[in-house]
Order: structure tokens, then C-alpha cells, then sequence
């Protein structure tokens, strides 16, 4: 059994172009979600699904540098870009992650994933955001239920289903057995540590400056956005683009 992680990411983002480059601490952001994933305990191989077009070759050339498979395949189709990425590098089981979570918690992915293993599930995701803060976000699934999600959506004419991988599963609960990870208190909080503006930038950036620690685990995180809630409410008013 192979578990293949696909990290999705792309320069062109709306509100914070080349985010996924900007550096913290002298290091490109996507590395550290990158970095932080090959600790996980489960997951065999990563690979960067990113697009072909030529605004990705700065983002292309920061991960190959460190040696990171990348996949090059439709811009907007994330759908298919997922199913290309699994058909060239293989797998059994899916993990998806985007590339502006730069505080990914490898013990938290590993959670999920074991959840996953556990049951007899085609997906599985952290309840995130209703009992879980956005920027750990994990979701796993089957090869097969991406194949049937990539076969049905391609009958319909819903584009929403095909710029968000795993939205057609979890929304097809009588097509596709869902599970959760819940979060306890702890980490059923209104912070955002994903990375969309300018303000989630600079939330991740003094995380990273308090700790100095690349590794820095989840639990700490949320201690210390607890103990500084002038940095944890920078980005309060920030909305999440829909989907």
C-alpha cells in the first residue's frame, strides 16, 4: 500500500501573489510545508502539483532545488491535475494539503490519516473550521474514489467541482462513506493559519520569529496565539474565499 501526498500550489494567487515563495526567516514558504510533511509517519512519497503555466517556474525551480518531485499539469482543472499527479506517481491512498499552509502538523496529518485506516471510509478530512483551525487541513482518500469523482464530474457541468478536488466527495454523502476528525477546545478556535493575505502572512511569519523552530509543533502554535492575542486577531477580519 502506498499513501501519496499531493501538495497543491500555484504563484497566481488573487489576494497575495507569489505567497507561496515569500520567505520567512530567510526560507520560501512552500518549504516549510514541504519540509514539515516528510516528517509524517505514514506518507511514502510528496509531490508538488503545480501548473504548466510559466509563472510557476520561480515556484518550480525554489522546490527542485531541494530535491521535491513536482507535477505540471492544468491550471484551473485542479480535478484533473490531482488525477494526472496520482496516475504518473501511483498510489492507494491520496493525502491532499495546499501549499499556503505552512504550519501543517505532521502528527496532525498522521492523526487523520490513521483515522483513515481505521474505518472503512473512501474520504476523510479535519473538521476544519467548524472544530478545527484553518492552516492544518488534511484530507485522505481512496485512488478509487478519486477516480469516481474525476469520472462522474467529467458527465457534469458543474466547474466548481473541478477547481475543488474533494468537493464533489464530501458533498455526496449517498456516493461516498465521509468521515471527520474532530478538534477538542483546544483547537476549536476562530485563528487562521493558512496564508491568503497579507495579514495571514504576517500571523505565520511572528509564529515563526517567536519560535525560531522550523518544526515547531501545532499544539505550541495555538498556546502562544492564546497567550498573544494581538497576533492572533491580524488577520480576525479576514474572510475565507468560498467555495
Amino acid at each position: 500500500m502506498k499513501i501519496l501526498c499531493i501538495v497543491q500550489a500555484r504563484m497566481g494567487s488573487e489576494r497575495l501573489p507569489g505567497k507561496v515563495i515569500k520567505p520567512i526567516l530567510g526560507k520560501p514558504m512552500i518549504l516549510y510545508t514541504l519540509d514539515r510533511l516528510k516528517r509524517s509517519k505514514y506518507i511514502d512519497e510528496i509531490v508538488l502539483a503545480t501548473s504548466t503555466s510559466e509563472k510557476e517556474e520561480p515556484l518550480v525551480q525554489v522546490v527542485a532545488q531541494e530535491g521535491y518531485n513536482i507535477f505540471r499539469g492544468e491550471e484551473h482543472n485542479v480535478l484533473k491535475r490531482y488525477i494526472d499527479a496520482y496516475e504518473k506517481f501511483g498510489g492507494d491512498i491520496i493525502i491532499r494539503i495546499t501549499g499556503d499552509c505552512p504550519l501543517i502538523d505532521p502528527q496532525i496529518v498522521d492523526n487523520v490519516i490513521s483515522h483513515y485506516l481505521m474505518y472503512d471510509y473512501d474520504y476523510v478530512r479535519l473538521d476544519v473550521p467548524d472544530t478545527f483551525i484553518r492552516g492544518f487541513d488534511v484530507e485522505v482518500f481512496s485512488a478509487k474514489a478519486l477516480e469516481r469523482a474525476y469520472e462522474e464530474v467529467n458527465k457534469s457541468d458543474e466547474e466548481q467541482y473541478k477547481e475543488h478536488v474533494t468537493l464533489y466527495m464530501y458533498r455526496n454523502k449517498d456516493k461516498f462513506r465521509v468521515g471527520y476528525v474532530k478538534g477538542d477546545k483546544l483547537y476549536n478556535k476562530d485563528y487562521r493559519l493558512c496564508v491568503d493575505t497579507v495579514e495571514d502572512f504576517e500571523v505565520v511569519s511572528k509564529v515563526y520569529e517567536y519560535f525560531k523552530d522550523e518544526y515547531v509543533g501545532a499544539k505550541e502554535v495555538v498556546e502562544f496565539l492564546d497567550g498573544n492575542r494581538d497576533v492572533a486577531e491580524i488577520n480576525i477580519g479576514v474572510m475565507q474565499k468560498g467555495r
